[in-house]
C-alpha cells in the first residue's frame, strides 16, 4: 500500500510545476521526472500529439532513459495507438504475453525473467485525446489493489496535464494571431485599433502594474475567461482576487449576466445556505417571504466564493452536490431548480493540508482546482509599487480637489 496522502501530495507538486513560467516541454519532463516520488516506476513516459495526430512532444524518465527520439523503446507506438483510440486505461501485468509490446519494452538483465507491470492512460481534454502517459515497474504481477490506485493517480495527472497542454495551445494561438496582425498593412491598421483588446493589452479595474508576474497572470486571465472551466484564484489577502474574478466574468461569454458574489467566511452555516440556495417562505424564523439564493441570482452569469477555504464540512457536502448535478432545491422548499452558473472560487488557505488534516473534502477540492491561478503578493512584483502610489495619490487627489505629487526621492524610498 502506498504511504497516506501520497497521491493528494502529489496532485499538488504536480500542479505546481504545471503553473511554472517554463516551455511546455520542459514543464511535461518535469512532470515524468517527478512522477517516481509518488508511484513505485522502473520508466515512465509521457507522450503528446498534435490536431493530425503526429507527435509534438515526448519525454521519458527512468533508469537507462531513452532520448526523445527513442520514446518508442519506452512505449511502443501501437500502445499509443491503443489508448488514443479507446481513451480508456491500460493495464498489463506481464507485457512478454501483450502483442502491443512484441516491438520491445526495453528491458534488463533484471527484468529478463520477472514480469513487467505497464500502466498507461490518456491525456484528455474536454472531448479531445491529447495523448498518453504511462509508466511500467518489475515484479508487481499480484498487487491489483496498487494499480488501481496508480491508474487513478495517474489519470489525476494526466487531466491537469490536459488543461495545461489546452491552455499552451490557446495562448500560442493568440500569440500568433497578434503576430500576424501586426504584419499586416497598413490599410488594415485603423480596423485592428477599433477591435477589442486582446489578452496582451487587457486592463482590469483596480489591477495595476506592469510586472513580468501579473503579465502572466492577465495572460492567463484572459484565455481562461473563454472557457466555462471553474477557477481557483489563490494568493496571499489583498492580492486582489475579487477584481481579477471580475476581470474573468467580463472577458467571458457570460459578461452579460449577472456576477455575483459572496464572501463564505463571514456566514455561520445555516445563513450561508440560505444565501446560496434561497428559502421558501416560513422556511425559518425570520424567513417572511421567498428568496432565491446566489446561485439562482448567477444562472446564466457567474457565482464568485470567496474564502471557500472556511466554510464547513457539512456544508462542503452540499455545495458538491449543487456542483455535480447542477441542481439545488431552496432551503425549506421540495422543488428541484437547474442551474448554470460559471463558478470561481477564492482562497488564501492552504487546502491542500487541510484535505489531508480531514478538514476539506477532496472531492471539492478536485471538483474547484480546475484552473488554479496563483495571484503574485507585491513583493514579487518589482516595479508596480511606484504606479500603485501614483495611483493612489491620483485617486486621493480626485476625491479631495488637491494636487499633491511624490517628491523623486520618496518613489525611490518605496520602491
Amino acid at each position: 500500500m502506498h504511504e497516506p496522502n501520497i497521491p493528494l501530495r502529489g496532485i499538488y507538486e504536480i500542479s505546481e510545476i504545471l503553473t511554472a513560467p517554463t516551455r511546455l516541454e520542459i514543464t511535461l519532463g518535469n512532470v515524468v521526472n517527478v512522477l517516481s516520488s509518488f508511484v513505485q516506476m522502473r520508466h515512465g513516459a509521457m507522450v503528446v500529439l498534435d490536431a493530425e495526430g503526429e507527435l509534438e512532444i515526448a519525454a521519458t524518465a527512468g533508469n537507462n532513459q531513452a532520448p526523445q527520439s527513442d520514446w518508442r523503446h519506452v512505449i511502443p507506438q501501437s500502445v499509443v495507438d491503443r489508448i488514443v483510440a479507446t481513451g480508456t486505461p491500460l493495464v498489463l501485468h506481464d507485457v512478454s504475453k501483450s502483442e502491443l509490446f512484441q516491438a520491445g519494452l526495453q528491458t534488463t538483465s533484471s527484468s529478463a525473467t520477472i514480469p513487467v507491470t505497464f500502466i498507461g492512460v490518456p491525456i484528455e481534454a474536454g472531448d479531445e485525446i491529447l495523448g498518453t502517459l504511462s509508466i511500467d515497474r518489475v515484479g508487481d504481477r499480484a498487487a491489483s489493489v496498487r494499480c488501481d490506485e496508480d491508474v487513478s493517480f495517474l489519470t489525476m495527472v494526466a487531466n491537469l496535464v490536459g488543461r495545461t497542454i489546452r491552455l499552451h495551445r490557446m495562448l500560442s494561438t493568440d500569440r500568433q494571431r497578434l503576430v500576424e496582425e501586426q504584419r499586416r498593412p497598413e490599410k488594415w491598421v485603423h480596423e485592428k485599433e477599433t477591435r477589442p483588446a486582446r489578452h496582451s493589452h487587457v486592463k482590469i479595474d483596480g489591477i495595476i502594474g506592469e510586472s513580468p508576474a501579473l503579465k502572466q497572470v492577465l495572460e492567463t486571465v484572459a484565455v481562461v475567461a473563454r472557457t466555462n472551466s471553474t477557477v481557483l484564484l489563490r494568493g496571499e489577502s489583498g492580492t486582489g482576487k475579487e477584481f481579477f474574478a471580475q476581470a474573468i466574468h467580463k472577458l467571458s461569454p457570460r459578461s452579460k449576466k449577472a456576477f455575483v458574489k459572496l464572501n463564505c467566511a463571514a456566514l455561520p452555516e445555516s445563513v450561508l445556505e440560505s444565501e446560496l440556495f434561497g428559502h421558501e417562505k416560513g422556511a425559518f424564523t425570520g424567513a417572511v417571504s421567498q428568496r432565491a439564493g446566489r446561485f439562482e441570482l448567477a444562472n446564466g452569469g457567474t457565482l464568485l466564493l470567496d474564502e471557500i477555504g472556511e466554510i464547513s464540512p457539512a456544508f462542503q457536502a452540499k455545495l458538491l452536490r449543487v456542483l455535480q448535478e447542477g441542481e439545488l432545491e431552496r432551503v425549506g422548499g421540495t422543488r428541484t431548480l437547474t442551474v448554470d452558473v460559471r463558478l470561481i472560487c477564492a482562497t488564501n488557505k492552504d487546502l491542500e493540508t487541510a484535505v489531508v488534516n480531514g478538514e476539506f473534502r477532496a472531492d471539492l477540492y478536485y471538483r474547484i482546482n480546475v484552473v488554479p491561478i496563483m495571484l503574485p503578493p507585491l513583493r514579487e512584483r518589482p516595479g508596480d509599487i511606484p504606479r500603485l502610489a501614483k495611483a493612489f495619490l491620483d485617486r486621493f487627489n480626485s476625491e479631495n480637489h488637491r494636487e499633491l505629487a511624490f517628491a523623486p526621492s520618496a518613489l525611490e524610498l518605496i520602491s
